[in-house]
């Protein structure tokens, strides 16, 4: 997602989940079988570019590991929150899967190999 517009819609009408290092919004698509569409928010409070974009690219990568209950039909943002500069790869993983599992009402954590 690039457009402001979109990022709003999700955050306004969509439901969130809230983690210590991570905020999960989620809102449907128009078309249900269409393939998802993500966003990364990190703010400068968090610090400085460099690690505004080490986060955002743990981020990606743990959504391409762990993202597939999320892979059709919806708006997902995901919100970098600035305790998350305090972690390492692991404890964003973690937020994430017990964000997921909020997310996806499973008693089951989707992320099986998460730390």
């Amino acid at each position: 997602m690039k457009r402001a517009s979109e990022f709003a819609m999700v955050r306004k009408a969509g439901k969130s989940e809230a983690g210590r290092f991570l905020i999960l919004s989620t809102a449907p698509l128009p078309d249900a079988e269409a393939s998802s569409r993500f966003g990364i928010i990190t703010t400068k409070r968090i610090g400085h570019a460099v690690l505004r974009n080490l986060l955002r690219r743990r981020v990606r990568e743990i959504l391409r590991a762990h993202g597939d209950p999320l892979a059709k039909g919806q708006y997902v943002v995901i919100v970098v929150r600035n305790r998350a500069a305090m972690t390492d790869y692991a404890g964003l993983e973690k937020d994430f899967c017990k964000l997921l599992a909020r997310a996806t009402r499973t008693r089951v954590t989707p992320c099986s190999n998460a730390s």
